[in-house]
């Protein structure tokens, strides 16, 4: 009785297999990787998003508790990792300040550029932009323009992604 193993080009046969196999798994591991680090980094920035909305609420505090709510018109638009850097705070992938047309030559991570007042994050692995802003919300009484906290209805301070 003949074995398959006992015919000639076998070891070859069983050598192309595993290396077949091999190549579909290694590519399949790799695709899989792709996605999980593309919603890791997804997940990442809603976390940082969520935590510049709780350093604007102890800023929102802070000034409440001060008598310095006319200070809240200062941060319509402004670079939230400032106040967060008071409290040790700031993402490790913050860049800093910029003044950018071209986001091409940035590296990926979050930057504040004060020409547009909107911060900006650059991805990683997809190589998409997002752009966020810090908004004062709130009910303009009587049409001024402008936060007056003895006048208008503050209605909250918030980080928020713009398309």
């Amino acid at each position: 009785m003949r074995y398959i193993s006992s015919y000639p080009g076998a070891y070859t046969f069983r050598l192309i297999m595993i290396v077949i196999i091999m190549s579909t798994l290694i590519v399949l591991f790799f695709n899989y990787t792709d996605r999980i680090s593309i919603a890791t980094e997804k997940a990442s920035i809603q976390q940082t998003k969520n935590v510049i909305n709780s350093s604007l609420a102890i800023v929102f505090a802070t000034y409440a508790v001060k008598g310095e709510l006319e200070r809240l018109n200062e941060l319509d638009g402004g670079n939230p990792f400032v106040h967060m850097a008071e409290y040790n705070m700031v993402p490790a992938n913050y860049q800093g300040v910029i003044r950018a047309r071209n986001l091409d030559d940035l590296a990926p991570g979050w930057y504040y550029d004060e020409l547009s007042e909107k911060v900006i994050y650059k991805t990683y692995y997809d190589d998409q932009v997002y752009y966020f802003s810090q908004v004062l919300d709130y009910k303009d009484v009587n049409g001024s323009g402008r936060y007056e906290p003895d006048i208008d209805v503050y209605q909250m301070l918030n980080f928020r992604l713009f398309p």
